[in-house]
């Protein structure tokens, strides 16, 4: 059994594709977590009248679990193992996806829900510290790029297979359709994973895996500028259909050249160090800002838009293992981009909303500028402090 440092040394002089992929394909269950219920809100509606106002909130409840326990959830990962931790987590939200499918209460769903939100945690924490260290150094960058476009790619597969399995069964079927795969993919992953890869038992506190993160640069620079795009992301999909008017077509377009950029982002790591990135494409995300708004009510500025928006994602998670070579190190610091990314989801909404309610479309871009000036002061100031 390897500690967390000779795991560091162990680095793969080829990279394993199908075990690459095969995470990817867990991350995509993990993202739909979120998209089985986001894409699915009417139907949920029907399904829980007496809930009103707070059934939408069993769609960000997942969310919140990651704001409250993601900085320590890395460690704890870390501690239990990864390939341990990302099966089991599989299995479990599995088997919540099909408990959910009975339709229980509106009370014991949202229970559900808060016990899927520990499973997803534990998936996308696992997940893409096992990607890393299944990669060989010149395909790194490359890889966690990949990883960069689960959400988008999930959120994509979501929407155009959601119709038919409510047409075959409604939610029960989504649910049952999405549990029997989070199984499956656990049966697979179990033989490809690396059961030698351990890490090394550390205690966890909860202060303290926050105090740790919050004040290591090399744990924090991921996710210091990772939080500024997520704050900006999933807001504009909210906001801009409203203030440009776009057409059905443009708004299902926009997160697939995301995740073109995302992609696109993966191969530029291979030239250019993350944290140069991260700043460049929040360079190139205000330009572009500016540009939407002189140009409105043009629509081809948005899809430059979100193309070099998604620059900022690919270089965030290949941050985390060019800052950190020991898999408990790329754990925590995956903690800590999970946590800071779910709080750029919950809380970019509601800001960019009000923004856009009392100033207009100049106050989104404007906003847009300000988070991006933040992303690329965090990240300098950390690179300086990062030996």
């Amino acid at each position: 059994m390897a500690d967390a440092a000779q795991e560091g040394d162990m680095m793969p002089q080829k990279t394993n594709w199908i075990l690459v992929f095969a995470l990817l394909t867990a991350g995509l269950f993990s993202a739909a977590q979120f998209g089985k219920l986001t894409l699915a809100l009417p139907v949920l509606r029907e399904t829980y009248p007496e809930g009103g106002a707070l059934v939408p909130l069993l769609i960000s409840v997942v969310g919140m679990v990651g704001i409250l326990l993601g900085a320590v959830a890395g460690s704890v990962v870390a501690r239990v193992g990864l390939a341990r931790a990302l099966i089991s987590a599989l299995i479990a939200g599995g088997v919540l996806s099909l408990l959910e499918a009975t339709l229980p209460n509106l009370t014991s769903f949202a229970l559900l829900r808060v016990l899927e939100g520990i499973s997803h945690l534990a998936i996308v924490i696992a997940a893409p510290t096992l990607i890393a260290s299944s990669a060989s150094d010149k395909d790194r960058s490359v890889v966690m790029g990949i990883w960069a476009s689960f959400f988008g790619v999930s959120m994509a597969i979501t929407a155009l297979v959601l119709p038919s399995l409510l047409a075959l069964g409604g939610l029960p079927a989504v649910f049952y359709a999405h549990g029997l795969g989070m199984l499956v993919m656990a049966l697979a992953l179990f033989p490809l994973l690396p059961k030698e890869r351990i890490a090394t038992p550390v205690p966890v506190s909860y202060l303290a895996e926050h105090r740790i993160i919050y004040s290591t640069p090399h744990l924090l620079i991921a996710g210091a500028g990772f939080v500024w795009y997520t704050i900006i992301y999933i807001a504009l999909l909210a906001v801009l259909p409203v203030a440009l008017k776009l057409p059905l077509w443009v708004v299902t377009a926009l997160p697939l050249v995301s995740i073109v950029g995302t992609l696109w982002g993966g191969l530029l790591g291979k030239r250019i160090s993350p944290d140069r990135l991260v700043v460049a494409g929040f360079v190139l995300t205000s330009a572009a800002s500016v540009i939407v708004y002189l140009a409105s009510p043009a629509i081809w500025p948005l899809f430059v838009l979100f193309f070099v928006m998604a620059l900022i994602p690919a270089a965030s998670f290949a941050a985390i293992p060019y800052f950190n070579a020991a898999p408990t190190d790329r754990a925590r610091a995956t903690g800590g981009i999970a946590q800071l990314g779910n709080v750029g989801t919950t809380t970019g909404t509601p800001i960019f909303v009000l923004v856009f309610d009392q100033v207009g479309l100049g106050g989104v871009c404007l906003t847009m500028v300000l988070f991006c000036g933040l992303g690329i002061v965090c990240t300098t100031l950390l690179r300086a402090k990062t030996k």
